[in-house]
């Protein structure tokens, strides 16, 4: 038997010698210059060589060992930017022997002007941007102009401020992270598309492509260029707490920053007679009553800067790019606004006053379809409503149902006495239904629309028709009471006689509302039905401001713009 090459001691020394080899090896292959060190090459030629070992190796450090670019800078979207980078063999895109690409003088101008689409600078890296090719441009020294890793630097920079732009102005920045990923539409390979587009489109048409082309957001978009014209970023102290000792103190910060002359020093020994006084002053100015008190509205107006207002825009903006696409036909329901709108190829063919639900009993975000119409309907009081106030009336007064011209029934139908039951017993529900029977002193009016949801909410004529002459219309249960209910249901027939010749003809309608009938009308032709909560809108190329009526957009602001 012949002996082995290697004794068993030799042959672990020869693995043990081989293991460090090839440590040192991988150790010699992942050395590379980072960002923040300097490279410096000999001809501007030479630049994307080294360039490309570094954008190479900065997007490894950071994708496989979990490594920021820098101390003070972390490299968003690394993993489309990898995708783009394979493309050229990692080679820089934005700029070439020592001068910066046509492509890349044209982000610098969209990230220096994108404000026009309610965008943030700085969410771009406009300042390190700024820095760097004032560095690379203006600075003739070598040290700078040739400086491969600072070239790399602003490469990955750019790439990274690129694909974040193509996400906000397509999705917009309300969705989670984890959402955005799992989107089918936003893969590597469709930024990859973007960036060759950008390379040889119009700025203009380029981000046109982008955005949504629902008319009501390029109205906005229009409104907001004149919004900028005028507006002043400033930045204002705003008054949030919750601490009732503060905000007499940031009120009188923030008055004193109407004139620029805002110290620390000026708020901490104010007393309340000069507190008083300067509201006063600021009240005169401003046209309204003078009583020198802090009140909620006087904190809502202070906080209500040109500031704030960009951010609301921005977050209506946004709201447009993650609604879907509209059909030709459907209702459009603007919560803070207290309208509805009927729409048909973008134009309004009925437009009406509501009703919504009040901050406490929120009229809710609802995609659905009109399905049916009942004339003189029963109110079935839903659930969250008997909780809140049928129940808390039976225990003081088992009358309480009866003066209020309600029924209770079982779940046979069998109508309930009231005064035979002992409600004391109960505290969260009821075992029984509560009926308002049809009529014209019926909570839901004469007309009711019904359409799918899980909120047992519908749109309907009203009771109290005297509400629609008031401003604020933040007043009802959830469910939208519809000023021109009879225009709207007319509307609709008419619109299912085009489509059906079973359609319920409107003279029909009208026989019944006039004989006082309850009867369920189909609708044949389902009507698209949107409830959105949307803030501000442009008319006239003006942009519009309606009352954040339950803090949605106060919320989005805290969260998603919070550093804004």
């Amino acid at each position: 038997m012949s002996e082995p090459l290697l004794k068993p001691a030799s042959f672990n020394k020869f693995l043990y010698l081989s293991g460090i080899l090839v440590i040192l090896f991988t150790a010699c292959n992942n050395e590379h210059t980072h960002i923040g060190e300097k490279e410096i090459v000999e001809r501007p030629e030479d630049i994307n060589l080294k360039a490309e070992d570094i954008i190479h190796g900065t997007l490894k450090d950071i994708l496989q060992n979990n490594r920021d670019i820098s101390d003070s800078f972390s490299l968003k979207n690394a993993s489309y930017i990898q995708h783009l980078y394979e493309q050229t063999s990692f080679q820089p895109i934005w700029s070439a022997k020592g001068e910066f690409e046509p492509w890349a003088d044209s982000l610098f101008i969209f990230i220096d002007s994108c404000h026009q689409y309610s965008l943030f600078p700085q969410d771009y890296y406009q300042q390190k941007l700024k820095e760097l090719k004032t560095e690379l441009i203006l600075d003739t020294s070598k040290e700078n102009k040739l400086d491969a890793a600072k070239w790399a630097y602003s490469d990955l920079l750019l790439s990274s401020a690129f694909v974040q732009i193509v996400k906000d102005l397509r999705k917009g920045r309300l969705l989670p992270d984890s959402l955005l990923i799992k989107d089918s539409t936003l893969t590597p390979s469709f930024f990859s598309g973007q960036f060759q587009k950008f390379k040889q489109s119009p700025l203009s048409q380029f981000t046109l492509d982008l955005e949504p082309t629902h008319i009501e957001y390029r109205k906005l978009k229009e409104g907001l260029k004149t919004f900028l014209s005028k507006a002043n970023f400033k930045n204002y102290t705003l008054i949030r707490t919750n601490d009732s000792v503060k905000i007499p103190g940031l009120v009188y910060q923030r008055l004193l920053e109407e004139k620029d002359s805002a110290t620390v020093a000026d708020s901490a020994i104010a007393d309340s007679l000069a507190i008083a006084a300067a509201i006063k002053k600021y009240q005169k100015r401003k046209g309204i009553k003078a009583d020198g008190k802090i009140s909620s509205t006087l904190i809502k107006r202070l906080n209500n800067t040109d500031k704030e207002k960009f951010i609301r825009i921005a977050i209506t903006m946004d709201k447009y790019k993650i609604l879907q696409r509209l059909p030709e036909q459907y209702v459009w329901v603007n919560i803070p606004a207290f309208y509805l709108q009927v729409k048909d190829c973008d134009t309004v063919v009925l437009s009406s006053k509501i009703v919504v639900g009040k901050p406490e009993t929120k009229t809710p975000i609802i995609t659905s379809a009109i399905t049916d119409m009942i004339t003189y309907p029963k109110w079935h009081i839903p659930e969250s409503i008997i909780k809140q106030e049928i129940l808390p009336g039976l225990k003081k007064d088992p009358g309480y149902t009866l003066r209020k011209g309600y029924t209770l029934t079982d779940k046979d139908g069998n109508e309930i006495d009231p005064y035979t039951v002992t409600w004391s017993k109960y505290k969260e529900y009821i075992p029984y239904r509560v009926i308002q029977g049809s009529g014209d002193a019926n909570a839901l009016g004469v007309m009711k629309f019904n359409f799918p949801n899980k909120h047992s909410v519908y749109l309907h004529d009203t009771n109290q028709r005297h509400l629609f002459s008031k401003s604020g219309r933040a007043l009802s249960h959830g469910c939208v009471r519809v000023q021109a209910w009879q225009e709207l249901s007319e509307y609709i027939l008419r619109n299912d006689s085009l489509f059906s010749e079973r359609a319920i003809p409107v003279d029909s309608v009208k026989t019944w509302l006039a004989l006082k009938e309850k009867r369920v009308v189909p609708v044949r032709k389902k009507l698209p039905l949107f409830i959105r909560y949307f803030t501000c809108e442009a008319k006239d190329e003006t942009v519009v401001f309606y009352d954040d009526i339950y803090e949605e957009d106060r919320r989005i602001r805290e969260t998603t713009f919070s550093d804004k």
